[in-house]
């Protein structure tokens, strides 16, 4: 596990000596990233938008169906609401009718009974010496017609008044079936009217729904909108200051005028101190193995200073477990200086440093690894520093 470790960390210093992007790099990618992000939102966002506007359409077509299946019904109530009051007009009407025939039929009920309580008063006058007393044969004559017709016009006038009543009645019986017919489809059209409404007002409500997630959903697409809007400034900006950066640093890296590759063997150390672990494989009794040791280790008191062994420029200043604060240091020409377990730094990243100048202390681990980087190879330290220590 421990071996892992320790190779795991060689690659991460390869990967911030000689990065394949810097922070700026990084900076823009998740940018990028974040915009990416936001725009396929969007697109869900619009893609929902459109599937509400569609519902709301259907609601909307569902709800001008539904007010005009309504307004039919209102009308055809209307119409049944005349018809009822044209058949009640009717009925009211034939009672009237059959009121005065039972009057008429009552009249002349009562005119035979008092001619019936007439004959029975005169109940010693027969008919027939009624008849044949008469003063002459034509008055006879008379008296038989008279009672003849007078019977048949009463005999017709009842059997036309039976008639009429049975026509009414029958009459009454038809409007009453149709007035009835009429209410239940009246009623049967309210039924509807009332289920229309109901209808309606779930659509209605449905409608409201749909445009208030419309709505939401359409002010949450702004929102985003104005993130994607912001983010590409800040992107933009963030490629500006990495070209002024660059720019700075490579100003800077110019005014580097020495070259290391010159000086080789000719270094100051970093640090007072000595080495207890020197450059390339080394025997690990811990771990019964052989490791790889990128640099040296140098044994020192804590707080003494450590130095910049020449010109260059503050690339990278970070943390690693189990190394403690790092700094590496561009010398120009593809050359670098690894420090680590450093305390209480001088410089900052971005920053150029002289040759001897103070970067930092040395931990209370009292050890300080060293390494020297060229043209992406790590090279021994002792090779390069003076004689000494």
């Amino acid at each position: 596990m421990n071996t892992v470790k320790y190779f795991a960390s060689i690659i991460f210093f390869i990967s911030i000596i000689f990065p394949q992007e810097n922070n700026f790099d990084k900076s823009i990618k998740d940018t990028e990233k974040q915009i990416n992000e936001l725009k396929n939102s969007i697109q869900i966002g619009n893609e929902e938008v459109k599937k509400l506007q569609s519902q709301s359409a259907k609601a909307k077509k569902i709800i001008q169906i539904t007010n005009t299946n309504i307004k039919n019904s209102e009308s055809l109530i209307r119409a049944y609401d005349k018809k009822i009051n044209l058949y009640n007009k009717q009925l009211e009407n034939l009672e009237l009718a059959v009121e005065r025939n039972n009057i008429k039929i009552e009249d002349i009920k009562e005119s035979y009974r008092k001619r019936s309580i007439s004959l029975y008063k005169n109940k010693n006058l027969k008919f027939s010496n009624y008849i044949f007393n008469s003063n002459s044969f034509s008055q006879m004559i008379y008296r038989m017609k008279y009672f003849n017709i007078i019977s048949e016009i009463n005999k017709d006038s009842v059997e036309k008044i039976k008639t009429t009543q049975d026509f009414n009645r029958k009459k009454t019986t038809e409007i009453t079936s149709l007035l009835k017919n009429v209410g239940k489809s009246k009623k049967n059209r309210g039924d509807e009217i009332y289920n229309l409404r109901i209808k309606r007002n779930f659509q209605e409500r449905l409608l409201k729904e749909i445009k208030k997630e419309e709505k939401d959903i359409k002010n949450e697409i702004d929102k985003k909108i104005q993130q994607v809007n912001a983010l590409e400034k800040l992107r933009k900006k963030i490629i500006e200051d990495r070209k002024r950066f660059n720019e700075e640093q490579l100003a800077s890296l110019k005014s580097i005028t020495r070259d290391i590759r010159q000086f080789k063997g000719k270094l100051d150390w970093p640090v007072n101190g000595k080495i207890i672990k020197s450059f390339g494989p080394q025997w690990n009794p811990k771990l019964n193995t052989t490791l790889d040791n990128p640099g040296i280790d140098i044994s020192a008191r804590s707080t003494l200073p450590v130095k910049s062994v020449f010109d260059g420029y503050v690339s990278t200043i970070t943390f690693i477990l189990g190394y403690g604060t790092t700094v590496i240091i561009d010398h120009n020409n593809n050359y670098f200086t690894v420090f680590t377990h450093l305390d209480n730094l001088l410089i900052s990243e971005g920053t150029l440093v002289r040759e001897g100048q103070n970067i930092g202390y040395v931990s209370n681990e009292n050890i300080i690894h060293f390494e020297i980087w060229g043209n992406n190879q790590k090279l021994d330290p002792q090779k390069w520093l003076k004689n000494g220590y």
